[in-house]
């Protein structure tokens, strides 16, 4: 997993070029033949890198079986297979992602989740009977993982070619499209790059610096918040991004105007009250869901800290995709240079001063600062002025509303909800829960009315 976050760079930023060129050129059918060019067009580097990243994992996988990990009942050479049949895997992956990259630009996100929805259960359901009634062995179970992965790349491919416009031709390779988007696929990788190294600082300072039963705390917190958080945004960011871009190709300016609001606004509904609520009841969440007194005591605040810093974070996703829309990438590069030599001072001191939760505040900040300052340069160029528009009514409102109802429910309900068995706090976080998001949906007000026409119309 570790050698896949690294290896994915190696894609250069091809599947979210092919996502953000599809879903400009679907704005008219007479882009038909150039959508099939395209395709066949970066499906070259596609296929070389899916090909480097094979014979790269391949190349390491008797060195990893001989000197990384410590086999106690498994042998060198059935380690070694693993790794191989890992190594195809991965490399197949690769070719389904840039699939799935074409898929979400064409706005075909039923499509693909329906595929990852069957391929994921087959995954794990299949692989339960394979052990159970074929062989209970690791080759076992990673061929038939390397069986599901090429059934899921065979089905995007199918459903992105059905998904494009009929043309006449095959598509054909083309350096004049190569050429065109090549800034910014660059521009793609070296946020690749630059991101990676932001997101992997906080684990290499903290690791270094914290006792191991500390970092496994922090760890635990990161988890669950990737879990609520990361789902929100990366299923919001699939979405919105496509029609981002096929509204800047349209250039027009209003509607684009109006669907971002309403974009930052459904961001806003889904990510304001999960963040609220796992701050302010990170404590009975975890024992909820650990049982263990021990590690809802050493994580909630922690787990408090760093939902914050995502849900920051996460508020920055559709102005960086506005961005990309517009294929400006050199901002957020500049900001991801910026944070490199920020955020490692800010940790180290926090980790110097309070320990882990030091750490983490010190990423709280850094959040808190990169949104800022990024909102600002980019509403300079982009939707100018819309910067006070997208604070004030798309996600000052919920905070405001989720916080204060949150904190009061909090003063009143702590010590109660303390002393509750399991299915009482399962039962009032749930009512706390559902509350906290209808009084966001309230207070924002794109999303008011989206709900008040459709109940009128129901009921009409």
């Amino acid at each position: 997993m570790s050698l896949q976050t690294f290896l994915n760079l190696l894609d250069f930023g091809v599947s979210p070029t092919l996502s953000r060129e599809m879903a400009r050129l679907s704005v008219s059918k007479d882009n038909a033949q150039e959508m099939h060019d395209l395709k066949r067009t970066l499906a070259v580097p596609n296929w070389l890198s899916a090909f480097a990243i094979l014979i790269i994992l391949s190349a390491l996988s008797p060195l990893a079986a001989s000197y990384w990990v410590q086999p106690k009942e498994l042998t060198v050479t059935t380690i070694t297979h693993a790794f191989l049949l890992i190594s195809f895997s991965t490399a197949i992956q690769f070719l389904s992602g840039f699939n799935a990259g074409g898929l979400i630009g064409l706005q075909q996100q039923v499509v693909l989740n329906s595929i990852n929805i069957i391929c994921g259960t087959l995954r794990s359901i299949g692989a339960w009977l394979v052990l159970v009634f074929v062989s209970p062995t690791i080759q076992a179970f990673l061929w038939w993982q390397l069986l599901i992965v090429v059934v899921q790349t065979i089905s995007t491919s199918i459903a992105l070619n059905k998904s494009l416009y009929p043309s006449s031709n095959k598509g054909r390779f083309r350096k004049d499209l190569l050429h065109r988007v090549w800034r910014f696929a660059a521009g793609m990788t070296v946020t690749g790059i630059l991101g990676v190294t932001v997101m992997q600082t906080d684990k290499v300072i903290l690791s270094r610096m914290l006792n191991l039963e500390d970092f496994g705390f922090y760890s635990l917190a990161i988890t669950i918040s990737s879990m609520a958080i990361g789902m929100i945004v990366s299923s919001i960011n699939n979405v919105v991004y496509p029609k981002l871009s096929s509204l800047v190709s349209l250039g027009d300016e209003h509607a684009l105007k109006n669907y971002y609001h309403l974009a930052c606004q459904l961001m806003s509904v889904f990510l304001v009250p999960t963040v609220v609520i796992f701050s302010f009841f990170s404590y009975q969440i975890l024992l909820i869901w650990s049982r263990k007194t021990e590690i809802a005591a050493n994580t909630h605040l922690l787990l408090t800290l760093v939902v914050i810093g995502a849900g920051l974070n996460g508020l920055m996703m559709l102005p960086y995709h506005l961005q990309l829309a517009h294929s400006w990438t050199r901002l957020g590069i500049v900001m991801l240079i910026v944070s490199i030599f920020t955020i490692v001072p800010l940790m180290i001191l926090g980790v110097h001063l309070y320990g882990a939760i030091g750490g983490v505040l010190g990423w709280v900040v850094y959040n808190g600062l990169y949104g800022s300052i990024m909102i600002s340069f980019m509403h300079r160029r982009i939707l100018k002025g819309e910067q006070w528009r997208w604070l004030f009514k798309d996600v000052l409102p919920p905070v405001l509303a989720a916080v204060t109802f949150n904190a009061l429910i909090y003063v009143l309900l702590n010590n109660y909800l303390s002393h509750q068995r399991i299915f009482g706090q399962v039962f009032i976080i749930g009512v706390i829960t559902a509350t906290t998001f209808l009084i966001s949906a309230l207070s924002l007000s794109l999303i008011r009315n989206i709900g008040v026409n459709k109940i009128f119309g129901y009921w009409h």
